[in-house]
């Protein structure tokens, strides 16, 4: 709990401050799916609570989490709502219920009519990546209604009835029909990459939209056994499994993300593939040295987006991937 005084011993990947909201959220995400809320006597009870706390705090009125001081806060903002959102569906707390509707009534607002988000509100351009984010927030406050439901209580939480109709419609503008490729602002183009690090990590590297699109195609309830954009961008990913290179540019944990969600849902052969290469760049190169407070039980941050997210962001999303075994339910049943 105190800062370590030697510089000599502290970790690296600090990551940038700005979007601390952000990786506050992956980092909630990777404790509330492991079946860790801010209740209970378990260890890490009083940091879940002091995260949770952080983003109430940093909550506009408009329920955007977090400051608008750059293009990409929306960034924050999703995985930040995800976390909240979360939260009240583990816990059932009327705290949480507020802050996690006020950050879906902000999805809403953002979203573009008819179509999906990117940065802003209603910026009248959109891109998969933002919108994989608000999709997955937007699953999860489903998930929360259909339990309720199922229940025989009213859903708690109120969403953009349309907002999947919309994703929908990008992800047809920007996924190639021949070769299942989904596009970041429009078909035919790779991820996106900081300007300064495009040669180190190339874009055919990676499958990252892709990923996010197949996923959301699969959460919106196309099945991908008769789904044929969903097989080909599966064997697209299956050609690119987890690697951990730190020379070729192949290591791409946000792909990694996305893909492992999309290919435990599709299932099979691909499955298969995709699960052996995550065991090998995940599992075996997770840092045991030094301590907790260091680097014990991290991952570096070495791929295109470690610079911004730092060694937490790193952590937390290949956690989140390594959760996919009980994460979400299968949701046709796929083996």
């Amino acid at each position: 709990g105190k800062p370590v005084s030697d510089a000599s011993k502290r970790p690296d990947g600090l990551g940038k401050a700005l979007y601390d909201p952000g990786v506050t959220g992956l980092a909630l995400c990777a404790f509330l799916g492991a079946g860790y809320t801010n209740r209970g006597k378990h260890p890490f009870a009083k940091v879940v609570s002091r995260g949770l706390r952080y983003l109430k705090n940093i909550q506009d009125p408009e329920g955007c989490f977090g400051p608008r001081s750059t293009q990409q806060y929306i960034y924050n903002h999703a995985t930040a709502a995800l976390a909240m959102v979360e939260a009240y569906g583990m816990t059932g707390s009327p705290i949480f219920k507020s802050s996690a509707q006020r950050a879906l009534d902000f999805i809403a607002l953002a979203r573009n009519p008819y179509f999906a988000w990117r940065y802003g509100i209603k910026p009248g351009d959109n891109d998969t990546s933002v919108s994989g984010w608000m999709m997955m927030a937007l699953k999860s406050a489903q998930l929360i209604n259909k339990d309720a439901i199922k229940r025989g209580k009213p859903a708690p939480l109120t969403t953009d009835e349309s907002a999947f109709d919309g994703l929908r419609a990008w992800l047809d503008k920007v996924t190639d029909p021949d070769y299942g490729r989904v596009g970041y602002v429009q078909r035919g183009t790779g991820p996106a990459r900081p300007q300064e690090l495009v040669d180190r990590f190339p874009g055919e590297k990676s499958e990252a939209m892709t990923g996010a699109g197949m996923l959301a195609r699969i959460f919106m309830g196309e099945d991908p056994r008769k789904s044929k954009i969903i097989k080909l961008g599966a064997d697209l990913c299956a050609k690119l499994p987890p690697t951990w290179n730190t020379t070729d540019g192949s290591i791409d944990m946000y792909y990694w993300y996305y893909a492992t969600l999309a290919m435990f849902q599709v299932g099979g052969k691909h499955w298969d593939i995709w699960k052996k290469g995550m065991e090998k760049a995940m599992v075996e190169n997770q840092r045991k040295d030094t301590d907790y407070c260091q680097y014990k039980g991290s991952w570096d941050p070495i791929g295109p987006w470690g610079l911004d997210g730092g060694r937490v962001y790193s952590t937390a999303i290949l956690a989140l991937c390594l959760q996919v075994f009980y994460r979400y339910d299968k949701v046709f049943g796929a083996k």
